[in-house]
């Protein structure tokens, strides 16, 4: 979860790079050792309607693995605003592996949403 800037209340509102800082900087969850590289996000789907406040990102990004070795991997991030806040649900796999599993990974981006507020 991340502050919303001050003012937004729509997911339209708000920029990619507030989801990329959250989770791809040295303070977000791939940054335990060392800032993702190559970081690619971008918008797939959306939704904003008065109970549902959600949108899908797909994303590409290489991550150092704790042997400090590269990793590639994809995601498909879900992003919903609740109150004052943004909640992500980051699904994620090596890129390797993504095609076999990416249907798993999409469905359950897709069951994250603001409509259990």
């Amino acid at each position: 979860m991340c502050e919303l800037p001050k003012g937004a209340t729509a997911l339209d509102q708000i920029k990619p790079g507030l989801i990329i800082d959250n989770i791809f900087s040295q303070k977000g969850k791939f940054g335990m050792y060392g800032s993702p590289t190559d970081v690619r996000v971008k918008k797939i789907s959306s939704s904003s309607s008065a109970n549902d406040n959600t949108a899908i990102y797909q994303a590409s990004f290489t991550a150092l693995t704790p042997a400090m070795r590269e990793s590639d991997r994809k995601s498909y991030i879900s992003a919903s605003i609740v109150g004052d806040g943004l909640f992500l649900l980051v699904t994620t796999s090596t890129a390797t592996r993504y095609k076999k599993i990416e249907s798993s990974l999409k469905k359950v981006a897709n069951s994250f949403s603001g409509k259990w507020r």
